[in-house]
């Protein structure tokens, strides 16, 4: 099941667990750890507690995630399609959310990348009008 912002972005992805035993509780917390694996529900899961809105964007990009002990943003770099380093903010930790400035950018499409401690990394595709 999805959830989705008034400019049509995806903000909430929850799992439905057809055969638990308590539907009013989340999935996740009722499925076994080899079934999370099996089905992807892993670490990963953690990258895409993450919104950002609008898209396509004017002037500011605002971009919330959310942080744990173990994995948190430390940079946000936006590149253009032809991988051309645009925009980097460093030293982030601490922080769960940024405002990015598009506003002297040109039109076009550019990868936003979140940098994670453990130097992975969730990208997004940015639509500037």
């Amino acid at each position: 099941m999805f959830d989705y912002d008034e400019s049509g972005n995806q903000i909430k992805r929850d799992l439905i667990c057809v055969n638990c035993d308590d539907p009013l509780r989340p999935a996740p917390e009722q499925i076994g750890e080899e079934d999370k694996e099996s089905i992807g529900l892993t670490q990963s899961d953690k990258y895409e507690q993450l919104s950002y809105y609008p898209n396509p964007v004017l002037e500011q990009l605002y971009i919330k995630w959310v942080n744990s002990k173990e994995l948190y943003v430390v940079a946000v770099e936006v590149y253009t399609l032809k991988g051309q380093k645009v925009v980097s903010f460093q030293d982030l930790a601490g922080v769960n959310n940024y405002k990015v400035n598009f506003e002297n950018l040109a039109q076009g499409v550019y990868v936003v990348m979140l940098i994670y401690n453990n130097e992975s990394i969730k990208d997004l595709k940015v639509i500037k009008k």
